[in-house]
């Protein structure tokens, strides 16, 4: 069982670019859990939306929204994005639950697709949240 679960961890973890969005995506899917909502899917054409432009606020080091249909999946009926910049993927994440707006991206019940991305820039990660259904 544990084998398993290690191998499906890293299996999706190479879905994402890096650690720090892999991080991102389970946390978003752990508080969808807690509020008894099923889990989102990893979506490799948001997953290259959200590190594309994670990447990019990192380089520019601000932090603003994307074009939001810009590189999304051609098949979307819904979209949302959260963007932000902390000292760490866990405070980000405290972040946008602490935001009524951010909160209801990640709990609305009409995605079914994420993507994530982070980027470093000066000791600060820059983590991007695209959601889809």
């Amino acid at each position: 069982m544990g084998l398993a679960v290690l191998v499906a961890s890293l299996s999706l973890a190479a879905c994402t670019k890096n650690g720090e969005a892999f991080e991102s995506f389970q946390r978003v899917n752990a508080e969808r859990s807690g509020q008894g909502l099923p889990g989102l899917q990893l979506d490799d054409a948001l997953v290259a939306k959200a590190q594309a432009w994670a990447e990019t606020l990192a380089a520019t080091g601000s932090v603003r929204h994307s074009g939001l249909t810009d590189g999304a999946p051609a098949d979307w009926q819904f979209l949302a994005e959260n963007v932000g910049s902390a000292t760490s993927v866990a405070e980000m994440h405290g972040l946008f639950m602490g935001s009524p707006h951010h909160r209801d991206n990640i709990l609305d019940g009409r995605p079914t697709r994420i993507g994530t991305g982070a980027a470093m820039a000066g000791g600060r990660v820059y983590v991007v949240q695209e959601f889809a259904a």
